[in-house]
């Protein structure tokens, strides 16, 4: 791996920093990001390298969990559980 220095205008860095903070990034990996992609050649993610990615990144907020009954995805049933939780509350 080698190191790159480069000096750009404050409107560039500001821009990267904002980029960086939308995307959860530092700066340095926001910008190495932005360069994999639009790279021309051999240097872009394929396809399948971009979603393995971005399945990395969404992995932590990733689970399940039991009710400890069957569930279905039928109206009536989620009607019924959210009736039957109201009336606990109150």
């Amino acid at each position: 791996m080698k190191t790159i220095t480069l000096q750009v205008p404050d409107e560039v860095y500001e821009a990267c920093l904002h980029m960086a903070q939308k995307y959860g990034r530092s700066a340095e990996e926001w910008v190495m990001e932005f360069l994999l992609k639009h790279a021309p050649g051999s240097l872009q993610r394929s396809d399948d390298e971009q979603r393995k990615a971005a399945r990395e990144r969404l992995r932590p907020y990733a689970g399940a969990q039991s009710l400890g009954y069957p569930t279905g995805v039928d109206n009536e049933s989620i009607d019924a559980d959210l009736a039957s939780e109201y009336e606990r509350d109150s």
